[in-house]
């Protein structure tokens, strides 16, 4: 009866382990959905396929880096303005990348904060200049966002909804 017990219990260790690999192997290999909450990009919902680097103008999940406004690590939806070995250069507060207009940086947060401007110069290697068009979006023309390196990116998003 004691080595039947102890059968069963190995049993239900090994079903609850491969259980346990199963779902974590299919969690790291899903995709991410992430809710839009601003309206920095047109669409609600975007699909983030884990591990694909973005390429130029693709929009990107990231991981926003630690910043004075935004938990650290959430996510944030950006497109990939600049990438490694372009020239970000920046005039007063207009940002160019490559010499064609990026954007211009606001003095202040909405709430009156002041905002400092982002790098300039040549993009690192595995960083990258992240935008979009929205005229209060935080991103790489501010000094708290800065170069997003590769290890704050999550993947490409595609627009779902």
């Amino acid at each position: 009866m004691a080595r039947l017990k102890k059968l069963f219990t190995a049993l239900i260790i090994t079903g609850a382990t491969s259980i346990s690999v199963t779902m974590l192997v299919i969690a790291l290999c899903s995709p991410w959905y992430v809710t839009n909450i601003d309206q920095s990009l047109p669409g609600l919902f975007y699909q983030i396929e884990r591990g694909e680097l973005p390429k130029r103008n693709d929009v990107a999940g990231i991981s926003v880096p630690k910043n004075p406004y935004y938990p650290e690590g959430a996510p944030f939806l950006k497109i990939i303005r600049g990438v490694p070995g372009d020239v970000v250069t920046c005039d007063g507060r207009r940002f160019f990348i490559n010499g064609v207009f990026a954007g211009e940086a606001k003095k202040q947060t909405q709430r009156g904060n002041p905002l400092t401007l982002g790098p300039s110069g040549v993009i690192p290697p595995d960083s990258y200049f992240v935008w979009t068009p929205h005229k209060d979006s935080y991103d790489s023309r501010y000094g708290e966002v800065g170069w997003v390196t590769k290890q704050h990116i999550l993947g490409t998003a595609r627009r779902v909804l």
